[in-house]
């Protein structure tokens, strides 16, 4: 019994030095996804970001087109569509492409950020304090004709 304990708290002190985000209960985006992944000029999609946020950090998720800055957006989790329950963690938005899109890919960024307004600090892989965001492709073509 005492080395089952001595072997519990060994291991659970290398997981909380080693910085894992589960124990630590840091929010973190799981999983990123547009669909459909291929945008024509007039089309829509639905951007949705999926998050693990157990202590209520973030409060509002802003997206920009890297390629545009001046195309700014923000996703909900409110339950209003295209959301489809409020504050399950699921951030959701609809987007629609402007007819004079150019073609081409682009790159969506997404920052969390919290109730005083700044972006939600994490630590990344190496162990730097950094903004919680995360960043999707998209792609614009014109239909084939």
């Amino acid at each position: 019994m005492l080395r089952y304990m001595v072997t519990a708290t060994a291991l659970s002190a290398l997981l909380v030095l080693s910085g894992c985000n589960t124990l630590s209960g840091e929010p973190t985006i799981t999983r990123a996804a547009i669909n459909p992944k291929v945008l024509e000029p007039g089309s829509s999609a639905v951007i949705t970001l999926t998050v693990n946020d157990r202590h209520n950090a973030i409060e509002r998720i802003e997206g920009v087109v890297l390629e545009d800055p001046r195309i700014a957006f923000r996703l909900r989790d409110d339950g209003q569509p295209p959301d489809e329950q409020a504050e399950d963690g699921v951030w959701s938005m609809q987007v629609d492409v402007p007819f004079q899109a150019p073609p081409g890919q682009f790159r969506l960024e997404f920052t969390a950020f919290g109730p005083d307004g700044m972006p939600v600090s994490v630590r990344d892989d190496q162990g730097r304090v950094v903004p919680l965001k995360e960043t999707v492709p998209i792609i614009i073509q014109y239909p084939a004709e």
